[in-house]
C-alpha cells in the first residue's frame, strides 16, 4: 500500500493521554501495514527524537496568526514530500491543514466537541464551518460520530474505535507492585487509571470508596486538577487508608499496573473508546464503567463487566462489590474482556480500517467510483 500520509496532532508522547497514545499507536500500526506516515506534533519537555517525527513550535500561539504561520509551514512541508493526504488529530491544527489544499481526514477525539455542541450559537456555527472542509471524519465513539453530523457536517463520518497493543498489554500478575502499594493477597484491588479531571468522574469514584466492602482497595493512577478534591473526600469520610493516589505513570509501566489489579473502573461522565479501558481489558481484567459515550462498546453488561449510571457513587460501589465478592465471576469477566479485545480492538485491525478510509478519500478526490 503505497500511501504517504502526514499526521498533524495536538497531542503526542511524552504527553500522557488517550489522544497521544492513539496517534502514536495508529501511526506505528499503519507503518506495519506499509503506509508511509510522518507525524507533526508540538514539542513537550522530555521528548525523544523519533524517525518520521517533527516538532513544530510556533512563536505565536494566538489565532488566527498561529493558523497562518502553521499553514505556511505545512505548505512547504507538503511540497517537499508530496503527501497524498493529511490526517488531523485535534481541532487546533485543523484550519491550517485545510489550507494546504490536500484532502484532510479529521479524527474527532474529544469531549470538548460535545461541550461546544451543547453550547450552540456562534461557537457551534464556527465549528460547523471549520469541519465542513474535511474529506472524511472519524470518531472513536458513536456519540462523537453523531456529534459531527449534528454540528452541520454533511460529508462521510465513520465510527472507528481506539485500539490496543494486545501483545504488550496481556494477562499476568504483578505481586511486587501490589506489595509496594501495600495491598494484601486476600484484598481485591480496584485500579482507576484516569487523568484526574472532572469529565473522568474520578470524584465519583472517590465517593464510592467508603461504600465498598472492607477488603476492597483502590489505586488512582494519574494526575490532574481533581487530585485535591479526591484527597479531601477520602480524608473526610475516613477512607483514606483504603485508597492510594499513585500519580502519573509512564505508559510503558501500565501493563504492570493492570496486572496488579483485580478490577478496572471507568467512572467517566464523558468518554470515547477509552484506551485505558482497552488496556485493562487486554490484560484480562473485569470492568466496571458508567454507561456513557463509548464505554458500552467496551463493556457488555454482565459479560466482561458491569455498566452503571454516571455520577452515581452508590451504584458504582454496588457493582464493584458484586465483582469483588465473586472470584469466579472476576475470572470469567477477565477472560471475556481479553476475547473482546482480540476480536474487535487490536491496532492492526483499526489500522486496516483507517487505511481503507484513506483509499476511499483518495478515490473520491480523483473522481474514481
Amino acid at each position: 500500500m503505497n500511501l504517504r500520509v502526514l499526521f498533524i496532532t495536538s497531542e503526542y508522547p511524552p504527553r500522557v493521554g488517550g489522544v497521544a497514545t492513539h496517534v502514536f499507536e495508529l501511526a506505528s500500526a499503519l507503518r506495519k501495514a506499509s503506509v508511509q506516515v510522518s507525524v507533526v506534533a508540538p514539542p513537550w519537555p522530555g521528548a525523544l527524537e523519533e524517525a518520521n517525527l517533527e516538532r513544530y513550535s510556533p512563536l505565536i500561539r494566538a489565532q488566527p496568526l498561529h493558523d497562518f504561520l502553521l499553514a505556511r509551514w505545512l505548505k512547504r512541508r507538503v511540497a517537499a514530500q508530496a503527501f497524498d493526504l493529511i490526517h488531523v488529530h485535534g481541532l487546533r491544527p485543523l484550519r491550517a491543514a485545510l489550507a494546504t489544499g490536500l484532502p484532510v481526514v479529521f479524527t474527532n477525539h474529544t469531549s470538548g466537541f460535545l461541550k461546544t455542541l451543547a453550547l450552540g450559537g456562534h461557537r457551534l456555527q464556527r465549528l460547523g464551518h471549520l469541519i465542513a472542509g474535511c474529506a472524511h471524519i472519524l470518531a472513536p465513539s458513536e456519540e462523537l460520530a453523531a456529534a459531527s453530523t449534528r454540528a452541520g457536517y454533511r460529508g462521510p463520518v465513520s465510527y472507528l474505535p481506539n485500539g490496543v497493543d494486545a501483545q504488550r498489554f496481556c494477562p499476568g500478575v504483578a505481586p511486587a507492585l501490589r506489595q509496594r502499594w501495600g495491598v494484601a493477597e486476600h484484598e481485591v484491588l480496584v485500579v482507576i487509571a484516569r487523568r484526574l479531571v472532572a469529565k473522568n468522574g474520578v470524584v465519583i469514584a472517590a465517593q464510592a470508596v467508603k461504600q465498598t466492602h472492607p477488603n476492597v482497595r483502590f489505586v488512582f493512577v494519574g494526575e490532574g486538577a481533581e487530585r485535591a478534591a479526591i484527597t479531601d473526600i477520602l480524608r473526610n469520610d475516613g477512607s483514606a487508608g483504603r485508597a492510594l493516589l499513585a500519580g502519573e505513570t509512564p505508559n510503558d509501566l501500565m501493563p504492570e499496573v493492570y496486572r496488579a489489579a483485580d478490577i478496572a473502573v471507568l467512572p467517566s461522565l464523558m468518554e470515547a473508546t477509552s484506551i485505558a479501558g482497552l488496556e485493562a481489558m487486554a490484560c484480562a481484567r473485569a470492568m466496571v464503567g458508567s454507561g456513557v459515550g463509548g464505554i458500552p462498546a467496551l463493556i457488555e453488561n454482565g459479560v466482561n463487566g458491569l455498566l452503571v449510571p454516571p455520577a452515581n457513587p452508590t451504584a458504582l460501589a454496588e457493582a464493584i462489590n458484586k465483582i469483588a465478592d465473586d472470584a469466579a465471576l472476576r475470572s470469567a469477566m477477565g477472560e471475556a474482556s481479553r476475547a473482546r479485545v482480540l476480536a474487535q480492538f487490536t491496532w492492526q485491525g483499526i489500522a486496516e480500517r483507517t487505511a481503507g478510509v484513506y483509499q476511499r478519500v483518495l478515490a473520491r478526490a480523483s473522481g474514481r467510483p
